[in-house]
């Protein structure tokens, strides 16, 4: 009979640590998340309006217009070198429009509603984070469908691993966006940091221009200077870019290890601190 009761008791016990956990994360309240980000993705024409225009334009306009300055980039022309920039270009709008709702969510009440529901602010934060990659990386996909435009060869393993990376870059920029989202109140406060944060981490990526010198017209070497190269080394967009790159054309121009640890590791960072900060939403509200 003792153990009996001393059965019941652990089982009690196990109970109580685990309810915590489940009070803390409810995969159905995530998925409804990603759902949401999903429909509003969906019925958002515009979106997909802009993601289309921002391929062809700067496909035409940088990849033949202004490329045509640059002859040679280690084998690789210029409209090829540019394919995963205009990606990247897509999926930073996408996130950064995602980031943008949650401003908007507080700004209508409808995350003063979640955040005094019995909802997980767990569940939602990874539901956000997760619907917002999931949307970048279908607007990614837009350009993706140009690859053939640019001279670059899709294979289904180049388009499996070109998912994965925007996917992962998705989830890095949503996150910054999202805590940059937490400390706004308006969507003027949003826009001036983020434009001071996000487009310098898309000019500073080697989306546009290469780290290494290129050929121009004439044979001769374009260098860029010391300063620029250390800006785009602490970047954390540069190594998406280069590891997108790498898929899609087999060009690295940093080392593979360096690409792989921090497109895993900098996202995963990035997404706890967008936890947190909207963790803290219901801690502060």
């Amino acid at each position: 009979m003792s153990e009996q009761l001393a059965i019941a008791e652990g089982l009690l016990r196990v109970e109580e640590l685990r309810a915590p956990l489940a009070r803390r994360f409810e995969i159905p309240t995530l998925v409804g998340i990603w759902r949401r980000e999903l429909l509003r993705y969906r019925r958002d024409r515009s979106q997909w309006f802009g993601g289309l225009s921002r391929t062809i334009l700067w496909l035409v306009i940088l990849g033949y217009g202004i490329g045509a300055s640059y002859t040679n980039i280690e084998g690789y022309d210029y409209t090829q070198y540019i394919l995963p920039g205009v990606i990247t270009l897509n999926i930073i709008f996408a996130s950064m429009q995602s980031a943008i709702a949650l401003v908007w969510d507080r700004q209508v009440g409808l995350m003063r509603e979640v955040l005094v529901s019995p909802a997980p602010m767990l569940s939602v934060a990874l539901g956000k984070i997760a619907g917002g990659a999931t949307v970048a990386t279908l607007q990614g996909t837009i350009t993706l469908l140009f690859a053939p435009l640019a001279h670059v060869p899709l294979t289904v393993e180049r388009v499996l691993l070109s998912w994965i990376v925007m996917f992962t870059m998705g989830v890095l920029l949503v996150s910054i966006g999202v805590i940059i989202a937490c400390r706004m109140s308006t969507f003027e406060g949003f826009g001036s940091i983020s434009n001071g944060v996000v487009l310098p981490m898309y000019f500073l990526s080697s989306a546009v221009f290469p780290i290494r010198g290129i050929v121009g017209l004439g044979g001769f070497l374009v260098e860029l200077p010391v300063w620029l190269k250390v800006l785009m080394y602490v970047n954390p967009v540069t190594y998406q870019v280069d590891q997108l790159r790498g898929v899609l054309l087999d060009f690295y121009q940093l080392p593979r290890t360096l690409d792989v640890a921090l497109v895993v590791g900098l996202p995963l960072c990035a997404l706890l601190g967008a936890v947190v900060s909207m963790v803290r939403l219901r801690t502060t509200r």
